[in-house]
Parts: C-alpha cells; structure tokens; sequence
C-alpha cells in the first residue's frame, strides 16, 4: 500500500512538473537544436558537441516531426521518461515473484533531482530507466537463461549507452558482478554470456569514449578532482536537505550490513536463488559507487548534479532487490519501510518547491526584448552559453551578439570558444558594436548578470590561454571578459537599468537570467 501510494505521488509530481517546468533551458535547448538540423548528417556530425550519443537527438528529431517541437510537446517528453522509471522500478522488484520498489521511489523517484533533471529533454531520464532494466534483466538471466532473457539483457545493457555515455561504468559493474556470481555458483553457461555481453559493452563504450574525447577544445572541461570534491559534489546533487541524505545514508549502511552479515549463513549454499540475487544486488551496490567515481576521476570533466543521477537511481534498486531476497527477515523488512516513510516525508517540501521551478526565464526575457528593443539597437547575452537557449526563443528583428561572439548559437560550441580564448583581443569587436550602437542614440540591452569591478579597480584582463595561472579555465575567461565589458560601460556610459520582468515564481539558479538596458554615451 505504501508503495502504491508513493508511485502515485511520484506520477502527480511529475505531472505538475510536466505542466510547470515551462521553456527548456539551453542544454535542453541545444538537444533540440541539434535534433532538427536540416539534414540527419549534421545531426551525426555536431553530436558529439551535445552531451549525448546520436541516438538521443535522433529520437528527439523523429518525436518533433510526430508531436511538435513546442514547449508543452517537449515537456509530455520528459514526463513519459519519468514515469517509465516508476515502471521500470517496478518491473525490476517482480523479478522474484514479489516485492514493491519501496526506496526506488522515496529515494530517487521523488527526490528533487530525479523530478528536475530526470525529466528534461535529453538522455538522463531513459538512461536512467535504460539502466534499471539491464540490473533488472541481468538479475533475471542469474536465475533463468531463456532466450528471450538473453535478448532484453543485451538490449537494456547495450541500449542504456546510447543515452547516456555514462552508464559505461554502470553496464560493466553490472555485466562483470553478475560474471562474477555465475562463477561462485557454477554457472558457466551464464558465465559465458555475461562475458560477451561486458565485450560488447565496452567495444561501444571504447568507441564513444574515442568520439566524445577527440578536439583540443574538451580541454576547457578539464579540472583536477580528487575523491573528496566529487564525494562533495555528489552529496550536493541529492539536493539541499541533509535529512534526506542522512536518511539515505542510514538505509544503505543498514542494509549493506545486514546482507554481508547474513550470507554467512544458509544463504551461501552454491545455486540457492535468494544467495545468487543478494550476492549480485550486493556486489552492485558496494561496487558502482567506487566505478563510477573512478571512472569521473579518470575522465576529468568538472561535473554537475545531473551526473549523479544515473548512479543514484541504480543504487536504491540494489537495495530494494538485496531486502526482497531477504523478505524471511521481518526486521530488515520493517526498517526498509521505515526508511521508505521517513524519505517520503522530508523530501515532500522540497520536491514540491522543485516540481513548480522554471527551467528558465530566457523565453520571458526574449518576449521582453521583443516588445520593446528597437530595430537599431543592440542585443549582448552573456555569458555566450546563454545564446543557446537565446537563439531558440528570440524571434525579433534586433541585432543581437553574445560575448565573446560565438558565430553559432545552436549548439554548444567550445571549439569556437576555445579560439577566443587564444586570441590577443577577444572582445574589442564587442566594444567596438556597443560604442557605435551607444554613440548613434541607440540603446543596448544586456541579457545576462553584469560585472563591476570595483571602483579604481582595473577589470580582470587574462593574456590568450593558457599563459596565466587560470589555464584553460573557461569560466575565468568569461567572468574576465564580463568585467572588461562593465568597465567599458561604466567609462562610456550612463549606468545601466534593470528591465522589471513579469512575476513567474521561482527559476532554476543555472538559467535565471536579468536583463539590463544600456543608455546614454559619453
């Protein structure tokens, strides 16, 4: 009943979040830019620009030519994703003939990070689905190694890279801990199986890897981590109630003890069932943590909250399926229930607050500057990445550039962002619009948060990448030419004015953006 109740929660709360993410913020926005390209072959050759594998884009593509490409068509999308994890869940606790995906829904599929990140247009949502499917599928081939078994184990696994590159690390976690319990139960056959499919999962992760690490310009993603910044990346990506990352915390030390502590026993009898799935759903648990961050620290890209996602939805169905297989032992049963209610209840504020969160107000300022930007004045979103997002909303006839001047905004292109980085005078072309456009009586409206240095501070002026100790950091370069552009304005012209914007409640804080009109010329 519990469970029914909470898999209820999580279909409303994503149908309000459905009908109130509103406009799709750039990343979004860049997906389905690149989805509609004119021709298939651009779509193959600017994908790897994007976050995802082609198939993602191409899926996107063929659903716009079928739904739409408006908002609302686009947000049914992420819903459909979101409530195929609910299934997905699911079907993954019938694979011993019993059991509801009590911590899979109060953990993850209410938790704000599913419920933001897990329903926008892109690859993490049915990666995230794609992934329960091949633990799922995987835990089924363990036990019975039918063909059609066989069949939707290759195709969960092999499937969930084409989402999410990703889930490489997840896959071959899965694949190599089921590998390794069909040995320790003398199942050989399976064995082999297993062993095929971690090839084949890591011949198309090798291949996407290659893809997805060719270019100078990834180099801008680069960043030293160490263990203790992604364990602290991931703790935030939870979300902002400690509560509920104690709580979730407490349910996997406990059930993680109790499952060492009980295969000791009867349960290690070679070829008992329950012994089988607790010694995979075990292996799963304790080892995609460790994978997975090896495999962050390996690559070396900064992360954000939606890395996370993928791991944090495989872990509670590992603990769901260790509890199920032990559902002789009434207490650990009680606890998980126990877990389940108290999540459910410390994360309903904040999934309610998140559920009613834009993703952006990018579409209300563009529909603000059509109203009132003249044909002669001048447009400067900044930084660049918002020109993505900009692009697909603004439909007026005025002028508009980013900073520094990306020559396409479809997509997020860091190869051109990189060779401004390496140029002597990145941003003289910009200046030299805005004194023009200021000098003949026109306006200039800046869409983006405005820098000031501080009064009888120069602005920060970075020499060309990466002879400064900010290396290639993207993001100083940015906030360099940022303060060169206040600077210039504060010089040349009157100080610039917030726009008031139309009232439309609380904004993601990685696209809530002001706009500022410009005036005046001295």
């Amino acid at each position: 009943m519990v469970a029914v109740l909470l898999s209820t929660i999580a279909l409303f709360l994503l149908v309000v979040r459905a009908t109130h993410a509103g406009a799709l913020w750039r990343d979004e926005c860049g997906t389905v830019q690149l989805a509609t390209m004119p021709r298939i072959s651009d779509v193959i050759d600017y994908f790897d620009h994007q976050t995802f594998p082609p198939l993602v884009p191409l899926i996107v593509r063929a659903y716009v030519q079928l739904c739409g490409s408006s908002d609302a068509a686009l947000r049914a999308l992420g819903l459909a994703a979101g409530a195929a994890f609910i299934g997905a869940v699911w079907w993954n606790t019938q694979m011993l003939g019993k059991g509801v995906p009590l911590l899979s829904v109060a953990l993850f599929g209410l938790s704000p990070i599913f419920l933001t990140w897990g329903t926008t247009v892109g690859g993490y949502g049915f990666g995230a689905v794609l992934i329960i499917l091949a633990f799922a599928a995987t835990t089924k081939l363990l036990l019975a190694r039918t063909p059609s078994v066989i069949l939707c184990t290759f195709i969960a696994a092999i499937g969930s890279e084409q989402f999410v590159i990703s889930n490489l690390s997840l896959v071959l976690t899965i694949t190599l801990s089921a590998f390794l319990v069909a040995l320790i139960h003398r199942a050989f056959k399976t064995a082999g199986i297993l062993a095929s499919l971690t090839v084949c999962a890591a011949l198309i992760g090798v291949i996407y890897l290659r893809i997805f690490s060719t270019g100078e310009w990834r180099i801008l993603f680069q960043q030293t981590s160490r263990v203790s910044d992604l364990w602290r990346e991931f703790t935030r990506a939870y979300g902002e109630s400690w509560s509920l990352v104690w709580t979730g915390r407490a349910c996997f030390a406990t059930i993680v003890s109790a499952a060492v502590w009980l295969l000791g026993r009867s349960l290690a009898v070679v070829g008992n069932s329950k012994a089988i799935v607790i010694h995979f759903a075990l292996l799963v648990a304790v080892l995609s943590p460790a994978t997975y961050f090896a495999a962050l620290l390996a690559v070396g890209y900064r992360t954000h909250p939606w890395h996370y996602l993928l791991l944090l939805a495989l872990l509670p169905a590992a603990m769901d399926m260790i509890v199920i297989a032990l559902s002789r032992i009434y207490w650990l049963r009680v606890a998980r229930l126990g877990f389940a209610m108290i999540a459910a209840i410390v994360v309903a504020g904040p999934a309610w607050i998140t559920v009613h969160q834009r993703e952006t107000n990018i579409d209300i300022v563009a529909s603000k500057l059509t109203e009132l930007a003249k044909p002669h004045d001048l447009i400067v979103v900044a930084p660049w990445q918002l020109g993505i997002s900009f692009h697909h909303y603004y439909h007026g006839t005025t002028q508009w550039i980013t900073l520094p001047n990306i020559s396409d905004h479809r997509i997020h292109r860091y190869d051109l962002m990189l060779s401004k980085m390496i140029s002597t005078r990145p941003v003289d072309d910009i200046l030299e619009i805005v004194s023009r456009t200021l000098g003949s009586g026109h306006r200039v409206w800046f869409v983006g948060e405005m820098r000031m240095p501080e009064s009888g501070n120069l602005p920060l002026s970075l020499p060309p990448a990466p002879g400064d100790a900010f290396g290639w950091d993207d993001s100083a370069y940015s906030e360099s030419w940022l303060e060169q552009f206040g600077a210039f304005v504060r010089e040349h012209s009157e100080q610039g004015q917030t726009v008031s914007q139309p009232s439309i409640g609380a904004v993601n804080q990685f696209e809530h953006v002001p706009l500022t009109v410009i005036d005046g010329w001295q």
